[in-house]
């Protein structure tokens, strides 16, 4: 299963925190304090190609003054604020990098929250919105244990028992949505989703063609589409020792799947996907931390991925984009022949990184939605996706920014 969190010993730790992506091949891992234990509430930034700790991010034990802020439209409860911000345990956990936010849940509690990684203060945003909330926590069914990022930008969580599949937006006002329980692929045979024996725990990664890869704690593999809610087994891991259990899951820079695991603290592995040979970073046996979770901003496939999709697409008539190119901040996007319905738009630079994320709902033929382009947008050529309605079409176009 995940855990995590994270914050700061200082301003200056913040400030560190921030910027931790300008190192490469980086992970935030959720540990705890000590090598072997199993209380899952200390915050790491670890190297990806050794394992070993950058810099501790978040310890209980230390950052006590955390600062709790309700999400837009909510209240915070009495009970919400506590010694500690991972609590008893964090179960889940991933990273926006579109909004440097760590996004997570407590083990044991019913609210979707993050840390504002880019704030000057160590600040908890909590989202009590009732919709996170997969049942009773007792029941470990219904713990969330999986969470991520899709290539869509939005945030998908999985309990357990694959009952509870929700979808999540980092707007300013978020959005959740139970798209309902997970259904096993028609050649899944025994290797059921449901099933505790095989297929609770563990973590999730992303892909740049929006599915989601689910790797349990047993080192099975499966493939999710967030649409279809369809999870096809892809099989299990192979040359991973007994001992270890899969708990993290991430993407390395080289695009390699690495996985942590709890219980095992001598090495991390990394994983073909396509032929689910596993080996372990580091040739010689080395001590890292156990970790219940692991998350980044990297996709599967993202260097010939998302890049490629764009590059490869003819634009269709179906979607206006004016002015283009754009001389100021934001553009124009009129909707000629899009059916009516809710989609989500996505931006996309010329290498494939996501700059914009957001939803919108098309209600009427013509109509013309006002986009403003992020801060950080430089000039160049970027792409414009919209994907969704009820046959999940996607229509794209190319936009130039000078």
């Amino acid at each position: 299963m995940k855990r995590r969190i994270l914050p700061i010993f200082s301003i200056a730790a913040v400030l560190l925190c921030s910027q931790s992506y300008a190192q490469k091949n980086t992970a935030f891992a959720v540990t705890a304090a000590t090598k072997g234990s199993y209380n899952w509430n200390v915050i790491r930034e670890i190297d990806l190609s050794t394992g070993e700790v950058i810099k501790t991010l978040y310890d209980p034990s230390i950052n006590r003054n955390i600062k709790y802020k309700p999400a837009k439209g909510t209240e915070l409860k009495q009970n919400t604020m506590g010694h500690s911000a991972t609590g008893a345990g964090v179960a889940a956990a991933a990273f926006d990098a579109l909004h440097n936010r760590l996004y997570f849940t407590n083990m044991r509690g019913n609210a979707l929250q993050y840390f504002d990684l880019g704030s000057n203060e160590l600040n908890v945003v909590v989202d009590d919105n009732p919709t996170f909330n997969t049942g009773v926590k007792h029941n470990e069914g219904n713990v969330i244990t999986r969470m991520a990022f899709a290539s869509d930008g939005f945030g998908y969580a999985i309990s357990n028992d694959g009952k509870g599949f929700i979808r999540f937006s980092t707007e300013e006002k978020s959005a959740v949505t139970n798209l309902g329980e997970l259904i096993n692929g028609t050649k899944n045979g025994k290797v059921s989703i449901h099933d505790q024996a095989t297929s609770w725990g563990g973590d999730m990664v992303g892909d740049a063609y929006g599915n989601l890869y689910l790797v349990t704690y047993r080192n099975h593999l499966f493939k999710i589409n967030p649409i279809t809610r369809v999870a096809d087994y892809l099989g299990q891991l192979k040359g991973i020792p007994e001992p270890f259990t899969s708990n993290g899951a991430v993407v390395n820079d080289e695009g390699e799947l690495i996985v942590s695991s709890a219980t095992v603290t001598d090495n991390y592995y990394r994983v073909n996907i396509s032929t689910l040979d596993a080996t372990p970073i580091q040739k010689k046996a080395s001590t890292v931390f156990n970790s219940s979770d692991l998350a980044n901003k990297n996709l599967l496939y993202e260097k010939k991925g998302i890049a490629n999709i764009f590059n490869n697409i003819k634009a269709n008539d179906a979607l206006s984009v004016f002015p283009n190119p754009v001389t100021s901040k934001f553009f124009n996007l009129q909707f000629d022949k899009v059916p009516l319905g809710r989609y989500n738009l996505l931006l996309a630079d010329a290498s494939g990184r996501t700059v914009l994320s957001r939803s919108l709902i098309i209600a009427m033929k013509g109509q013309v939605e006002k986009v403003t382009l992020p801060r950080t947008a430089g000039g160049g050529t970027y792409f414009v996706k919209l994907i969704g309605g009820a046959s999940n079409a996607a229509y794209n176009q190319k936009l130039m920014v000078q």
